[in-house]
C-alpha cells in the first residue's frame, strides 16, 4: 500500500465509524491503487454492498471515486460529501486530481450545482471551489 492509500483510509475511518458501528459488518479492502468500503446491513450474505470505491491511479496523479452510495442509515446526512471532501483533501495535499465517476444523472447535477468541474456526462472534477461542506 502507499501512503495515498493508507491517508485515505486514515481519513475515511473516523468520519465511517460512527456509522460502521452499526451495521452487521464491514471491511476495509486496502491495496495499491484501490481503497474499498464494503458494508453489511444484516446477517444476510445477500446485503453485502460496496460503500465506496476509491482507484488511485498514481501514473496520472489522479483519484477516482467510482462508487459512493449511502445505504439507510447513511442517507440524509451529507456523509457523501463529507466523505468526497476528506478524500480530496488527502489526495490535493500529494499533488494529485481527484474526480467522481459512474454516477447517476442526479448526483452528477447535484456536483456540478456545488462547483465541480463537467469532464464527461459522467464524471466531475472535484477542485477548491466545489461546496462540500
Amino acid at each position: 500500500m502507499t501512503e495515498l492509500e493508507n491517508e485515505i483510509l486514515n481519513a475515511l475511518e473516523p468520519l465511517l465509524a460512527p456509522y460502521l458501528e452499526k451495521l452487521s459488518s464491514h471491511k476495509f479492502d486496502v491495496r495499491p491503487g484501490l481503497v474499498e468500503v464494503k458494508c453489511q446491513q444484516d446477517e444476510s450474505e445477500l446485503t453485502w454492498a460496496t460503500l465506496l470505491r476509491i482507484e488511485v491511479i498514481h501514473a496520472d496523479r489522479q483519484v477516482h471515486i467510482r462508487s459512493i452510495s449511502t445505504p439507510g442509515i447513511m442517507k440524509g446526512q451529507g456523509l457523501g460529501k463529507i466523505l468526497i471532501k476528506a478524500i480530496y483533501i488527502a489526495a490535493k495535499a500529494r499533488g494529485y486530481e481527484v474526480f467522481v465517476t459512474d454516477m447517476t444523472p442526479g448526483f452528477y447535477q447535484r456536483l456540478l450545482r456545488r462547483g465541480a468541474r463537467s469532464c464527461s456526462e459522467e464524471m466531475v472534477q472535484i477542485n477548491d471551489d466545489t461546496v462540500l461542506a
